[in-house]
């Protein structure tokens, strides 16, 4: 594994991948790559990439006892994620003070099981991965998954093949999709792909694209020619548009744009020539995703959910107060009862309280600084490359940050995984850079 510790410029980290970031890669494609409803028999409801995690936690406790050499981790993305993880305590415990009903403390119990497993991730990933290569190596696996899902996404609503029980690994036992009936929007299908929804499929797409643009452009800057990540760029960018979200166009742009800050000039000028020039031909030529898609955006979707998201707006600033500080337990929010949010900071803020709604934005504005700060200690010390994928990993961190005001990230299990992948990725960057610095 990465984690056994190696004298400083012993091996050269451009091409030590390790076996630990395999493993990882590993499992991001199969959360982002393969439906989760699909679990692992007599394993109480846990997925393939669940189980595997839980194993390495438990070979890493054991290299511990043993008093193997561990790694230390990013000192300040686990505090960041450690905090958030406290605040989702105190609401629990809040909450089990207050005398909850059965149903109430089982989910708000399974919601901290939850968030404990996505810190035992994060810590993983930070005492495994320690390369340029093993990051690398996970940004592929989190493309690869992502655009396995949007090219099933794709054939489902334009070939109308659904190949999408045919992706599983043998021997699971399917629960069933969370999608009873398809959604439409604009008159248009919305494809699901490998997700749970159509929502969750926009989200992972529209967070993965800035990954595979930073690879595609860490491979020209080797002098290769990247076309295969370019390949899987415009897959997702095509699969995220077809979902025919807002979310997904805006997240996309605002993502570039942040990215489009560390770029050439020429690059930029490039880009932005090429999108102007691709939509004009597609709305001459009526291309339908890029006409429902201005129709979204200028006319509303005619659909209830921007009318649902101003309700519940509405709903939780007057619920608040009742449980300002603490919440009224975290995973406790029940749709039955409650009216849907579509909003992962008020859910947040609903359900946390105030103390949880600032440790979540204390984790995301804390994680693009650590990954922001990586990526120019990389453009110092002239490592373009590397420098280039540090770059996506915040054009994606900023997406989620967008994606989040229209989604309840929690409520899904791969865009909820992947958030805690690319807090992980941004500890693993700093690291890398700290010891490139010193070596």
């Amino acid at each position: 594994m990465d984690s056994v510790a190696r004298p400083t410029g012993s091996v050269d980290q451009r091409s030590a991948a390790g076996f630990g970031s395999g493993v990882v890669a590993v499992v991001a494609i199969l959360t982002l790559g393969t439906r989760q409803s699909q679990v692992v028999p007599f394993s109480l409801g846990l997925t393939p990439s669940v189980v595997i995690v839980y194993g390495c936690l438990v070979a890493l406790l054991l290299c511990w006892l043993a008093r193997q050499t561990i790694a230390a981790p990013h000192r300040t993305t686990l505090l960041l994620v450690m905090a958030m993880m406290a605040t989702t305590l105190i609401s629990s415990a809040a909450l089990m003070l207050r005398g909850p009903d059965e149903t109430a403390a089982t989910n708000s119990l399974l919601a901290v099981v939850r968030e404990s497993w996505l810190l035992g991730l994060v810590l993983f990933i930070l005492v495994v991965v320690r390369s340029r290569a093993g990051l690398e190596n996970l940004m592929r696996g989190i493309v690869v998954g992502a655009t396995l899902s949007g090219v099933v996404g794709l054939l489902a609503v334009y070939l109308n093949l659904d190949l999408s029980s045919l992706i599983s690994v043998p021997g699971l036992s399917d629960q069933g999709s969370l999608l009873t009936s398809d959604l439409q929007r604009a008159g248009s299908v919305r494809p699901q792909g490998m997700a749970g929804h159509p929502l969750e499929l926009s989200a992972v797409l529209t967070v993965a694209f800035p990954l595979a643009v930073a690879l595609t452009a860490a491979e020209r800057r080797r002098g290769h020619t990247g076309v295969l990540w370019a390949l899987a760029s415009l897959v997702l960018l095509i699969a995220a548009l077809s979902t025919i979200s807002r979310s997904a166009v805006i997240a996309a742009v605002v993502a570039l744009v942040v990215m489009a800050w560390s770029w050439p000039v020429r690059r930029v000028a490039a880009l932005v020539g090429a999108a102007i020039v691709a939509v004009f031909i597609a709305m001459a030529l009526g291309v339908s995703v890029v006409t429902r898609i201005a129709d979204v955006l200028t006319g509303g979707s005619q659909d209830a959910s921007l009318a649902s998201r101003s309700n519940g707006l509405d709903y939780a600033f007057a619920a608040m107060p009742d449980h300002l500080w603490f919440g009224q337990g975290i995973g406790t929010y029940d749709v039955q009862k409650q009216p849907v949010l579509d909003n992962y900071y008020l859910g947040r803020a609903v359900e946390g309280g105030l103390l949880g709604l600032l440790a979540l934005v204390v984790l995301l504005l804390g994680i693009v600084l650590v990954a922001v700060a990586a990526r120019r200690r990389f453009a110092d010390l002239g490592d373009d490359s590397t420098s280039e994928l540090v770059n996506g990993i915040v054009g994606s961190i900023t997406a989620l940050i967008v994606i989040g005001l229209i989604l309840d990230v929690p409520a899904f299990q791969q865009i909820s995984t992947l958030q805690f992948l690319l807090v992980a990725l941004a500890g693993v960057a700093a690291t890398v850079a700290n010891e490139g610095a010193t070596s």
